[in-house]
């Protein structure tokens, strides 16, 4: 007696399509022996279509007689055995079914899982173990075939989608590589490939290669031996040996490393060879897979384990992505940045910190960037400005512009020098360019002080008078409050006056201004903007009372007038102050440190201060007192602080309210402040009343240092109004803290103003939107792009259109890009519309640059498109590097972020090539929805 090998394992899915079968062929109920292993995992008994079904397993032929006995107990009994034929007696085979064993055919039940009627002829490779598995794998988990026709694309589609997470949507490189990504839905791979049947998974292998071009084969010999986990990780070190990649040029390396490192490699895939093209699609897929913020941790961390395995670690620097590249590319910036220092030529430091930014884990200008580029990014500004020429300020005015506009990002970047270095070459090149700008800036305050001395102590007017701190109620507040035209409290008959909200950060810098004025309008645009009084633009700094501290200066911003007092006084005079212009009600304005941090029950203000804010109509102006700066000077250490509108306990909430019940927003301080750096000749001149001024009182103007300044005149708020002032920052006359203020710096003397408006801006307060208030030297300067010459007319070449099906598989980031679409296809349309605006208007294409193309802004963007379309849909990548301002080796790299934004839903109308960007047109307005 033996057994029939290489039977298949019955399911239900199997007996149910067999009983339709039978019936639809007349019979009604019998008994099935069907040639199967003689196993089963589902229920004994069933009920198809209202029929009773009983299953039974039959390893003998006395087994098959003893289930037989049971035929009249149920319409349908299915033994399952895996005898001969030959063993069956007829007195067993006349009870049977078409008197014979049968077998199970998958293909009918496998199309009618799917609703269809055909197959295609290569399904499966007509494999019956394959067919059969997926039948196990998908059942009551299938869609309907597309026009009855079963195909392996809607097969494997389903079963990705149901066994572990790969969507219909991902079968392309960079969505595969997002997805290779996702933990969770890798672990539900690996499961499944641990037990379902090898001829099932042979064919999903098979398949997936195809869907994904080019790189199918590497990608499914990874899958294969190893896990979907690394395609990320070897892709980025594929970034690293490909001689395409745009690093290869910069980060020079031996040929024969290369090699090595590339022969250790090809081990990993079997020996397979990999082509140029594969080395950088793969990179490039990589690169962008990782281009997120929201990357898993073990991505690097295998891709690092490759570099060490691989013993690539003379290539690391070509990597934008891997964390171990960054010091490297640090190491060749401080060297370039040691050599500018005595060099008229920054630009091999200009391209070498430009490698430094690129990379991922720079994060540059944000309160995460590594130590090493904040302090590179302050060294490199701080020596384009050193080599910039310019010639002092004449006036008070114009020196407390000059420092708002220049000199505050310049002490600003000194602080962030100051937070130190990693890398010892760096840290020196940082502390010499540092000397030469402090000496700079010691200069510049020592100039202004004596321009201080003469003329800041008294009040002038004239064109050339600065605007003082006791003038900004009402040179800037007052102005602001004045009522829209048209609008007008019914009860009182009058025009409503417009709501501003005075918020003062005690002891805020210009400097600090800059970063938290920056962070507030990053966090909220297009919400909030800074704007500035068209018709006076010297209304951005004001002149501190002296000495610059807070008795006297935030007391004189309250009065209108030079005053010094505490915050009762302040009070008293604020209130008097809105009462003479009509602005004033019995209920509180002006809310100190206490007021602010009372109990909000809750609320991110206290109820007091919300309700002032919300009542526009009763308080029409409402003052805040912010000591959060202040008070760092006296318990922390500000020095390479990061200032920001979280820097605040109360200045995101204030913003806020005061978007809510449409206030505009005056954002100044009382008083600025210098930082204590802890060097020598930092160090205590005697002990004196506060930290950065001293009585006057016996003190003869000639015997004093050039670091110090005797100022008197009625802007002096001391005893016979007269004191000495400290100039240079390391001056002070206390013990030491983290900052001080009093003296007679540009830092210290120089109030910075912001007018912050939400929303439209109210065109009956006369603001203008303010530019940008970083200056010219704080980035490299930008590559204008220079216009390409006119094509000469030439007759179109008819290029074959790819097939739809090819465009559906194809991924324009990584594979060679399909030929370019006919030229002819009008960018101005009938009736003079512009279809490249209508494409950039459209809601898809707003959903995809925002999620993908925000470095490039619309205007760029535009410009790239209508040039491509001159072009007849090609350019070359130098011209597009010099429309997307970036180096030409970053071309290919800046086109792959693009073509996230345009190469929607798998179907490719921009790619990049080896030279070439190409561009189908008009695919690419019938994806975005344009007419023609």
């Amino acid at each position: 007696m033996t057994s029939v090998v290489g039977l298949p394992e019955a399911d239900l899915a199997g007996v149910r399509t067999l009983i339709r079968t039978l019936r639809e062929h007349g019979r009604r109920g019998g008994v099935i022996a069907l040639a199967a292993v003689p196993q089963w995992s589902g229920q004994n008994q069933v009920t198809i279509d209202g029929q009773s079904v009983r299953v039974r397993v039959a390893p003998s032929v006395l087994a098959v007689r003893d289930a037989i006995t049971e035929r009249a107990q149920v319409d349908w009994l299915v033994v399952l055995t895996d005898r001969e034929p030959a063993e069956l007696p007829a007195g067993i085979l006349e009870h049977l079914v078409r008197g014979r064993l049968l077998n199970l055919d998958p293909w009918p039940p496998l199309r009618e899982l799917f609703g269809a009627s055909r197959q295609e002829f290569r399904l499966l490779d007509l494999s019956n173990d394959a067919a059969r598995a997926a039948l196990r794998e998908l059942d009551g988990h299938a869609l309907p075939a597309p026009g009855g026709v079963l195909t392996n694309d809607h097969l494997f589609a389903n079963l990705a989608d149901v066994r572990f997470g790969l969507r219909p949507a991902d079968y392309t490189p960079h969505h595969v590589a997002l997805w290779s990504m996702d933990e969770d839905k890798t672990a539900r791979f690996e499961a499944w490939r641990q037990y379902v049947d090898p001829a099932l998974l042979d064919q999903f292998y098979q398949w997936i290669s195809g869907r994904l071009g080019a790189l199918g084969p590497a990608f499914t010999i990874v899958w294969r031996g190893s896990e979907p986990a690394q395609l990320v990780p070897l892709g980025l070190v594929a970034a690293l040996v490909g001689d395409n990649t745009g690093q290869a040029d910069s980060f020079v390396v031996d040929r024969e490393v290369v090699i090595q490192v590339r022969t250790r490699m090809e081990s990993e895939f079997g020996g397979q060879r990999l082509t140029e093209q594969h080395l950088t699609a793969w990179g490039n897929t990589a690169a962008l897979a990782v281009a997120g913020t929201d990357v898993p941790s073990g991505v690097l961390r295998r891709a690092e384990e490759l570099v060490r395995r691989l013993q690539a670690q003379p290539l690391v620097a070509r990597s934008d992505v891997l964390p171990s590249a960054l010091a490297p590319r640090i190491a060749r910036y401080a060297t370039a940045l040691t050599a500018a220092i005595d060099s008229a030529d920054l630009t091999a430091a200009e391209n070498t910190w430009a490698d430094v930014t690129a990379h991922r884990a720079a994060r540059t200008d944000t309160p995460d960037a590594p130590r090493d580029v904040r302090v590179g990014a302050a060294a490199l500004r701080l020596l384009r400005w050193h080599r910039r020429s310019t010639q002092p300020p004449n006036s008070l005015a114009a020196w407390l512009g000059h420092y708002r506009a220049e000199l505050s990002w310049v002490d600003g970047a000194v602080n962030d020098a100051f937070i130190g270095a990693d890398s010892a070459q760096l840290a020196a090149a940082a502390h010499r360019i540092t000397a030469l700008v402090r000496e700079h800036r010691a200069s510049d305050d020592r100039e202004f002080a004596r321009l201080l001395a003469s003329a800041g102590t008294y009040r002038s007017s004239g064109a050339d008078a600065p605007l003082y701190i006791e003038d900004i109620l009402d040179r800037v507040v007052k102005p602001l409050t004045v009522a829209r035209q048209g609008a007008s409290d019914v009860a009182a008959s009058e025009p409503a006056a417009s709501p501003v909200l005075l918020i003062v950060a005690d002891g805020m810098s210009a400097a600090a201004a800059n970063g938290v004025v920056a962070d507030a309008l990053r966090k909220n645009r297009p919400q909030w903007q800074e704007c500035r009084f068209a018709d006076d633009q010297q209304l951005g700094a004001a002149l501190a009372i002296l000495p610059t501290v807070t008795e006297f200066s935030r007391c004189s911003l309250f009065t209108g007038a030079p005053a010094a007092g505490k915050q009762d006084r302040e009070r008293r005079e604020f209130s008097t102050w809105l009462q003479n212009h009509g602005l004033g009600s019995s209920d509180p304005a002006l809310f100190h440190k206490a007021a602010m941090d009372a109990v909000a029950r809750g609320h991110a203000l206290a109820d007091a201060v919300r309700a002032a804010v919300e009542d526009t109509k009763g308080r029409p102006v409402v003052a805040c007192v912010l000591n959060d700066i202040d008070d760092a000077l006296d318990r922390s250490d500000p020095l390479g602080a990061s200032w920001g509108t979280s820097s605040f306990k109360h200045l995101d909430a204030l913003l806020t309210a005061a978007a809510a019940v449409g206030r505009t927003v005056v954002l100044v301080s009382d008083h600025g402040h210098v930082v204590e750096r802890r060097e020598q000749p930092s160090v205590q001149r005697g002990e004196q009343v506060s930290a950065r001024y001293r009585l006057a009182a016996g003190v003869d103007p000639a015997a004093l240092p050039a670091d110090e300044v005797l100022v008197e005149g009625p802007r002096v708020l001391t005893e016979g109004n007269r004191a000495v002032l400290a100039v240079d920052e390391q001056v002070r006359y206390t013990g030491l803290k983290a900052g001080y203020h009093g003296g007679a710096a540009l830092a210290e003397a120089t109030i910075p103003i912001s007018i912050l408006v939400n929303g439209a801006i109210p065109a009956h307060l006369g603001l203008a939107a303010s530019p940008a208030r970083q200056p010219a030297w704080w980035a490299p300067a930008p590559i204008e792009a220079v216009p390409a010459p006119a094509p000469a007319p030439q007759p179109a070449k008819p290029r074959p259109k790819a097939p739809a099906k090819q465009a559906a598989q194809a991924e324009g980031l990584f594979d060679v890009g399909l030929p370019a679409a006919e030229s002819a296809v009008p960018v101005i349309a009938d009736g003079g519309r512009d279809r490249v605006d209508e494409l950039l208007d459209s809601g898809l294409f707003t959903h995809q640059h925002k999620e993908y193309g925000r470095n490039f802004g619309r205007a760029t963007v535009k410009n790239l498109v209508q040039e491509l379309i001159a072009g007849n849909g090609r350019l070359p990548l130098v011209r597009v590097a010099e429309i997307l301002g970036v180096k030409a080796r970053r071309a290919g790299p800046a086109i792959a972020v693009l073509a996230q934004v345009f190469n929607t839903d798998g179907v490719v109308v921009l790619s990049a090539g080896d030279s070439e960007v190409e561009l189908e047109t008009a695919l690419m307005f019938e994806q975005f929805g344009v007419r023609p």
